[in-house]
């Protein structure tokens, strides 16, 4: 459901522990607006969003499974050299 900015999403998640889980990855649709979950909605995985303008009804709601992680640099090992 859609009400100009704020959107009921369902389908995405199982249960409300795992929306409370992605609660800080931020969500963007096909039209390109970005938004973020603002609370989980129901038990059965529900939630409401919130996005930066308004969505259309029949626009698709996505999430980047993928984190940019950087490596650990070594730290000074005392004894070597």
């Amino acid at each position: 459901r859609v009400h100009k900015r704020r959107v009921t999403v369902r389908f995405m998640f199982h249960n409300p522990d795992d929306v409370r889980w992605f609660k800080p990855v931020e969500l963007y649709t096909k039209s390109g607006r970005r938004g973020r979950i603002t609370e989980p909605l129901g038990t059965h995985g529900g939630m409401k969003c919130l996005f930066d303008g308004g969505v259309v009804q029949h626009d698709a709601v996505c999430m980047p499974l993928y984190k940019r992680v950087f490596p650990k640099w070594p730290e000074a090992e005392t004894g070597m050299g």
